[in-house]
């Protein structure tokens, strides 16, 4: 069942999703997707810690396959001057396990390196109206989690009503940034030029699957491109 919310807490409304008009020459993606949900922190936090327990046991497997898929964004970041996060991401979380920093984020880090899909994670009650994938204007700037990000032109982007809330090649914003007692959670899967539909699909399997096994209800949304 859907987490009840606090009292005095206003319900979680999922934003609509749209996108921009591909510019010509933007890189070649197909779709956006969003999941979205309310969840039980304890709950949430108590099966992440499980799920890390259980992927120990068979984590070679894991993160073989994960490895081979980011470097499908690896090669499409290296195109653009920029380094991809998932591939170091991934080796250390073979050698070491997987962090344990809060449920959101453990989430996050938790599907995106068993998968090696590129996903983010934002606190929906920051998120100022709906999302809308978008490519950005030469030099157009916003608030990083640790500086001021500059984008490219045609780098693809998710805005909401008042600001870019991340770049897919750069990262996300700092004001809609979840801390460990978010509840009402946002995710946001990525495509890539040459990832395939199968492990696209297979990460939001995954996160929709992690938020039903905690005992919540997620919608996932998605838009063409």
């Amino acid at each position: 069942m859907r987490p009840a919310s606090e009292p005095g807490e206003t319900p979680l409304k999922a934003p609509a999703l749209s996108a921009g008009e591909k510019p010509s020459g933007a890189a070649e993606l197909t779709r956006f997707t969003a999941v979205v949900a309310a969840v039980d922190t304890a709950a949430f936090g108590a099966l992440l810690e499980l799920r890390r327990q259980e992927l120990a046991l068979r984590s070679d497997d894991v993160f073989e396959r994960a490895s081979e898929v980011a470097g499908v964004y690896a090669r499409w970041f290296d195109a653009h001057g920029v380094t991809c996060p998932l591939p170091g991401q991934i080796a250390t979380a073979r050698r070491k396990g997987l962090p344990a920093i809060g449920p959101a984020v453990d989430a996050l880090l938790y599907a995106e390196l068993t998968t090696g899909v590129l996903m983010g994670v934002q606190d929906a009650d920051a998120i100022d109206g709906d999302l809308h994938f978008d490519w950005a204007e030469q030099g157009e700037t916003f608030a990083g989690f640790r500086s001021t990000v500059t984008c490219a032109r045609d780098e693809p982007v998710v805005r909401d009503g008042a600001a870019i809330v991340a770049s897919v090649l750069q990262g996300p914003d700092r004001r809609t940034s979840v801390t460990k007692s978010s509840r009402h959670l946002v995710f946001t899967v990525y495509d890539a030029p040459g990832l395939g539909a199968e492990d696209f699909d297979g990460a939001v399997r995954l996160l929709r699957d992690l938020l039903r096994d905690s005992g919540a209800v997620p919608d996932v949304l998605e838009v063409s491109l």
